[in-house]
């Protein structure tokens, strides 16, 4: 079964899942989007994924299953073997066969599971492929799983820094003791998150 949710993000629905999948590529970068996200929150799926041979063709079409006790269960899907630094030039990199090889493991392994995922494939950070085509490979391959496909944009990292950078500035015209509590509070959870991952903040 195949469930939809549209315009709201994965990251804060991890717990509610038997697993999630991450679609990414083999050359172990996990920069952007909601890859960024589970790489800074969840360093052992980071960690995981160093494991890997860096840009190893071999990896397409494999799945890498990441946990850590206590902690959401991330399942990695190489679904690229290409890491596009310019999407404006290089429009569509996704391998096709190779989420659908993926998508038939997951339906093997995570059957009668619940698991969550983005429109693997579809966004300009794993793939940037046809929308019409993801969905059909997904309504071909998953049968045996309870699928919920979390359909939303996902941002870069510079967009998310913009959107605390304006809800500050626009804060700090109106209440400026609140501005500098939301600072303090952007750079508390920041050194947590480094203290967390070991090298990044944000």
């Amino acid at each position: 079964m195949i469930n939809i949710i549209k315009d709201v993000d994965l990251f804060n629905h991890f717990s509610e899942y038997d697993a999630v999948l991450i679609g990414t590529n083999t050359y172990c970068t996990m920069s952007q989007g909601i890859q960024l996200k589970v790489m800074l929150e969840y360093p052992y799926v980071y960690e995981k994924n160093l494991e890997t041979k860096y840009a190893d063709p071999e990896k397409l079409g494999t799945l890498l299953e990441c946990k850590s006790e206590g902690e959401p269960t991330f399942c990695l899907c190489f679904i690229t073997n290409s890491y596009n630094f310019r999407p404006d030039l290089n429009n569509v990199y996704i391998s096709y066969e190779s989420l659908e090889k993926c998508l038939k493991l997951v339906n093997i392994l995570y059957r009668g599971k619940k698991i969550a995922t983005t429109l693997l494939g579809a966004s300009k950070f794993d793939g940037n492929g046809d929308r019409d085509k993801v969905m059909e490979i997904f309504k071909d391959t998953i049968t045996d799983v309870d699928l919920t496909i979390y359909d939303y944009e996902q941002k870069s990292r510079n967009e998310y820094i913009k959107e605390w950078y304006f809800k500050e500035k626009e804060m700090k015209a109106i209440d400026k003791k609140e501005y500098y509590k939301m600072v303090r509070k952007r750079k508390q959870e920041a050194d947590e998150r480094f203290k967390k991952n070991g090298h990044r903040r944000y």
